[in-house]
């Protein structure tokens, strides 16, 4: 089939012709198609049926082009096939946890899928103060789940490099590398500044070179190692949830990478949701610390449900293979310190990522709206350069921490959890 991109009319004829699309809906005449995506790369239509609204299903498109800049930037449409490819892989291993596939197409790039009508996107729910008591638990559970799997520790060297050609996802990865690892600290002209965040908070990213030298470091680990298929862009804008349920979406920027970067993405950006609720739950007249208790214990969680599942995992199948990794442990506690330094190393390299992807939220172009939406400058500043502290002392010194606790507590040191006085 030739592509062409769909409007609401083309959409809901195209939904129609689907012989997928039988056992989903009883009734064709009366669809309701509303175009609904806010994202940067693709369009996207919910379709449900007027008469039987539970008959409902999203379709995602690509265009040729970045949606939110136009046709004046190109961009390959390739781009959906790395997102169904990952949604197919994560959908067997992590059940329940990505939505359910019903019809994808290479010539029209798009995908059609479960509508999580019973979920909100988090990163709003969070801005309002909401709990979600699974998702450190789902969350932990989906990353540790996706990068085992995926990775040299569990698939023969054959197959695992296959995969990594099989995945690679050049423009997204480049648009990466540049937006998070380069022009937020080179005052690129793409950057965006709020007028009130000082010279020196800037400064201490773009222009100290223990910084610098730090950023490019991860940047590097981020373009060459190829450990795991990654999500790509895991982060609190990239789930629905509600109460019992948490679903990971949106892995158009999957690839293979660096196993620390999914991670860092998530933690990084419940940091930043920390530092906004200073002033936010102020503003709503509440006692800051126990919401922003929550999101450092999240956080933390998210870590520490990470690493004891992927060790689970680890272990299940070395003890199954009958030998580890780099061969049979003669001496029985081999292995063990093997999986010990490559968590140790894993986590400083989590806390690298956690600090570049903190600190072009706040410089870069694509800001978080926790941050960005705050209405008062000078208040929005206070974040903004609290983030851009904390994410500089992370990635420098990411080899020092011994524990997620130290973190926290560097947080807590830079933002005290009751903030500071009630905004009038």
């Amino acid at each position: 089939m030739e592509y062409r991109q769909l409007d609401i009319k083309t959409a809901a004829e195209y939904v129609r012709d689907l012989p997928e699309m039988q056992d989903l809906f009883t009734d064709f005449e009366d669809l309701d198609i509303q175009e609904v995506g806010d994202g940067n790369l693709n369009f996207v239509f919910i379709v449900t049926n007027r008469k039987t609204p539970s008959e409902t299903v999203v379709l995602k498109q690509a265009v040729p082009f970045l949606r939110v800049v136009g046709e004046s930037w190109p961009l390959s449409r390739e781009r959906m096939q790395s997102e169904v490819r990952a949604l197919k892989f994560q959908e067997s291993i992590c059940p329940g946890l990505v939505p359910k596939i019903y019809h994808s197409s290479d010539d029209m790039s798009l995908v059609i899928m479960q509508n999580l009508n019973e979920h909100e996107i988090i990163r709003g729910s969070i801005m309002k103060g909401t709990v979600f008591p699974e998702l450190a638990d789902h969350v932990s559970t989906f990353v540790a789940r996706t990068l085992f799997y995926s990775s040299d520790l569990y698939l023969g060297h054959d197959e695992k490099k296959k995969l990594v050609g099989e995945t690679i996802n050049i423009e997204l990865c480049k648009i990466t590398e540049d937006f998070v690892f380069t022009h937020p600290f080179e005052d690129n002209e793409t950057n965006e500044y709020n007028p009130a965040l000082s010279k020196d908070a800037i400064d201490r990213i773009q222009r100290s070179p223990d910084v610098r030298a730090a950023v490019g470091e991860m940047k590097y680990a981020f373009m060459t190692k190829a450990e795991a298929l990654l999500h790509g862009d895991l982060h609190i804008g990239s789930i629905m949830a509600n109460e019992q349920e948490t679903y990971i979406i949106d892995p158009e920027f999957s690839f293979y990478g660096p196993m620390g970067f999914d991670l860092g993405a998530m933690i990084g950006n419940l940091f930043l949701a920390y530092f906004s609720h200073d002033y936010r739950q102020r503003k709503m007249g509440n006692d800051p610390f126990e919401y922003r208790q929550w999101l450092l214990q999240c956080a933390e969680q998210v870590w520490n449900g990470f690493e004891e599942k992927f060790l689970a995992l680890w272990r299940a199948h070395d003890e199954k293979q009958g030998t580890s990794f780099f061969g049979k442990d003669l001496n029985d506690d081999c292995a063990e310190a093997f999986r010990q330094k490559f968590m140790k190393r894993l986590f400083a390299d989590m806390i690298g990522f956690a600090a570049c992807k903190m600190m072009r939220r706040i410089v870069g172009l694509a800001k978080v709206a926790d941050i960005a939406d705050i209405e008062d400058p000078e208040e929005r500043a206070k974040a903004e350069e609290n983030a851009l502290r904390m994410g500089a002392e992370m990635v420098v010194r990411r080899h020092e921490y011994a524990s997620f606790e130290e973190l926290a507590l560097l947080a807590i040191e830079i933002s005290p959890l009751s903030g500071g006085a009630t905004p009038s």
